[in-house]
């Protein structure tokens, strides 16, 4: 069929995940695949299908008297969440759970001498937020959900089953703000390669050697254009009106053709000789 995209490549079933997390602040990791910086913990053995990422945006729509359907939908919230069930039992992931609390020793005496641990749950106010990590790796893609800011925000329920493991629940709710990014994605996956740019004209062709010409380039793949080049030199006031256009002023420079090179994430587009000083 013309325009088929199907590519069984881009099918992802994560055949090891992992879930690490640190205290906010803590430097993150650069890319998808080099180790864990300093101050991540793994929280270890989780169950096979407990892992979940959860994007959960809130919308309103403004209903009117002349029609069914919306004649308007904005949104209103963002939130996301993280769920997995923890199959380790460890202070680390006691306090992870329950949202912080503290851990003491508590000395036994009497012979033999041992020792006992009291965890206590976080009160009221003291609960703590943390930075997380859900890895995900299928085969030779990877994939790293970041977190800055997260925070335990569900009640715990745990099965004493004689029958079954006996889990922690992991259920983190994703914190923000306007200044920071409330996650985002690492990933070495070819599939998030930005598209490359194409230019099909240049409007007007032609200019005085002095610059100052408003030029409007049509084609594909513009939106996320950073700098366009006349023969070698950077236009000015360049605005990106839409992926398929946006509009440049030209820059001085000596008489003749100049190629004109449009740069952007996935690559580079030129139209040989596409704009002439004159």
């Amino acid at each position: 069929m013309a325009g088929e995209t199907a590519n069984n490549n881009e099918i992802v079933i994560p055949s090891i995940t992992r879930v690490w997390l640190a205290a906010v602040g803590t430097p993150a990791p650069a890319d998808a695949v080099s180790a864990m910086p300093a101050g991540w913990r793994a929280v270890g053995l989780t169950s096979e299908d407990s892992l979940k990422f959860n994007s959960e945006p809130s919308f309103e729509q403004v209903r009117s008297a002349q029609s069914s359907y919306p004649t308007r939908t904005f949104q209103t919230q963002d939130a996301a969440t993280v769920e997995v069930d923890l199959q380790q039992w460890s202070g680390s992931n006691f306090r992870a759970v329950y949202g912080g609390g503290t851990i003491t020793t508590v000395t036994v005496t009497g012979p033999p001498a041992t020792k006992h641990y009291k965890f206590t749950p976080p009160r009221i106010g003291s609960r703590t937020e943390i930075a997380a990590c859900v890895e995900v790796i299928d085969g030779g893609k990877h994939y790293r959900y970041m977190i800055p800011r997260t925070m335990q925000m569900e009640g715990v329920a745990k099965d004493l089953a004689k029958t079954k493991e006996s889990v922690l629940p992991l259920r983190l709710a994703v914190q923000g703000g306007d200044d920071t990014d409330a996650w985002y994605v690492i990933t070495d996956d070819p599939a998030f390669q930005p598209p490359a740019p194409m230019i099909s004209t240049v409007t007007p062709s032609t200019g005085p050697i002095a610059g100052g010409t408003s030029v409007t380039i049509t084609g594909t793949d513009l939106e996320d254009v950073t700098e366009v080049t006349f023969g070698g030199t950077a236009g000015t006031g360049l605005v990106a009106d839409s992926p398929t256009e946006l509009t440049v002023t030209t820059p001085a420079s000596t008489a003749g053709a100049k190629d004109v090179v449009v740069t952007a994430p996935g690559g580079t587009a030129t139209k040989t000789g596409g704009f002439t000083y004159a």
